[in-house]
């Protein structure tokens, strides 16, 4: 998988009474792996808060490890070796409450405010009220690409679930720290185990890699593998992971006045940009169709794409259709039609790149991938109802 552009969530937690030794392996393996990532290209989803640390210690490790990622992305900024913002937009994503400040340790806010003041930080809040861990996993998971996953609980599980739901790939690490909360059925440690026998329930690998023994050259085998050997483990497995899908929405009849442009559009513009995100291109009739229903076939890979591009272009039902599909989701959704489309009332109010084929190519490119960078990582149009 081509890391630019990819952002990486680094999730776990450890129990407070783990032993400082193998608490201090884990930061060390994930400082490595940040740092690695983030020359690499990739981007992160990132947690500002707390550091809660182990039982009666005001010094030593964290039980969490997000400031350990911090630390490394802002390490290589420094040094140069990434940049502040790439194609997904900037370095880190985050998702804040209105206490996210306030939480935030007196010997953080220099790292904090430097990563800031670098652009390379940008923050969604939550609306009012709404901090349920449940809610910010929910949106981490369609921030992210890929989920680490290192120990932990219950916080642990419901993201790898979540990345699971989306066709997102989890790489759970077999590192034992226990959870912060006590909670959960195993955390890491168990999806690591679930993982070797049934890999592909996790992660996907180009044809020709078995994704059990990637994983399990992964293995820290209680702390006894150097870091940089599991750095070098994880990364191979990542750069063998198929890449993310987009899904095209768009007009299919050849025998529709308007099939010649749109595909031409597709051809021309949409795949260089998609190729350039590092991207697989999914679209009915193109490829191997593994369905017997060709309902099944698009709804089945809408459901588990990175992104669906959806061209209203002869305003077609079928296209509406899959569009509030992936609305509903939430799906990331980025929305084109040709110039002069009359759009109905719904689809209007979404911003649409609306092209014309007269102009030059170049120009259409940098305005498509534009349009991509403004909207590739806006909240899902409806907002979670419930208890506060």
């Amino acid at each position: 998988m081509k890391l630019l552009g990819r952002r990486i969530l680094i999730a776990g937690s450890s129990d407070v009474e783990t032993p400082e030794i193998d608490l201090l392996y884990a930061h060390a393996l994930i400082g490595e792996l940040a740092r690695s990532l983030a020359t690499k290209g990739a981007g992160f989803v990132v947690s500002f808060g707390k550091e809660p640390r182990l039982e009666g210690r005001e010094d030593g490790p964290s039980i969490i490890f997000d400031w350990t990622v911090a630390e490394s992305i802002d390490s290589a900024l420094a040094d140069g070796q990434t940049q502040p913002s790439g194609p997904s937009g900037k370095l880190i994503a985050t998702i804040a409450t209105e206490k996210t400040f306030g939480q935030i340790p007196q010997h953080r806010r220099e790292l904090y405010d430097a990563l800031r003041s670098a652009s390379a930080v940008s923050m969604e809040f939550l609306e009012p009220g709404w901090g349920s861990g449940a809610i910010r996993r929910q949106r981490q998971a369609q921030l992210a690409d890929i989920l680490i996953a290192i120990s932990g609980g219950e916080g642990v599980e419901h993201l790898a679930q979540e990345f699971a739901s989306l066709g997102k790939q989890v790489i759970p690490l077999d590192i034992d720290l226990g959870a912060s909360c006590r909670d959960g059925s195993g955390g890491g440690p168990k999806l690591f185990r679930e993982a070797l026998k049934e890999s592909s329930l996790f992660f996907d690998v180009r044809s020709g890699e078995s994704g059990p023994e990637l994983l399990d050259r992964c293995a820290a085998r209680g702390g006894s593998v150097p870091t940089s050997e599991v750095t070098a483990s994880v990364l191979r497995l990542v750069d063998a992971l198929v890449p993310p899908k987009a899904f095209y929405v768009r007009l299919l009849n050849k025998d529709l006045p308007d099939y010649a442009l749109v595909e031409q559009f597709f051809r021309d513009v949409v795949d260089p940009i998609v190729a350039e995100l590092g991207l697989e291109v999914l679209q009915m009739g193109i490829g191997v169709n593994e369905y017997a229903w060709m309902n099944q076939a698009i709804f089945d890979s809408l459901h588990h794409s990175h992104v669906a591009v959806v061209d209203l272009t002869g305003l077609r039902n079928n296209c509406f259709v899959e569009l509030g599909y992936a609305l509903g989701r939430p799906q990331r959704v980025i929305l084109t039609a040709r110039k002069g489309t009359s759009l109905p009332f719904d689809a209007s109010s979404l911003e649409t790149y609306l092209w014309d084929l007269a102009r030059p190519l170049e120009e259409l490119r940098k305005e498509f991938r534009e349009h991509w960078a403004r909207n590739i990582n806006m909240p899902p149009i409806v907002r979670p109802r419930g208890f506060r």
